[in-house]
């Protein structure tokens, strides 16, 4: 059983099918995503701060992009929007 996509806060119901590149754009609209000629998944985030990442599969993808919205969230001044 894996993750899926529900809502601006990331990955949170657990299903019985794969997580997809959809599931991964909807979960967070803010960043851009492809598999590349090297198979891997990639993701690019389109607005703010200039992040890309890279996963192995979608779910490994989704665990990248969520590790790095925490760690902007832990470097924002208090107060930040």
């Amino acid at each position: 059983m894996l993750l899926r996509a529900r809502g601006h806060g990331g990955l949170a119901q657990i299903v019985s099918e794969p997580l997809s590149q959809a599931d991964v754009e909807r979960a967070w609209p803010q960043w851009k995503t492809w598999e590349g000629t090297d198979q891997l998944c990639h993701a690019r985030r389109a607005g703010g701060a200039a992040l890309t990442e890279t996963g192995e599969d979608w779910p490994d993808l989704a665990d990248q992009i969520r590790r790095a919205e925490a760690m902007l969230e832990a470097s924002r001044p208090a107060g930040w929007p």
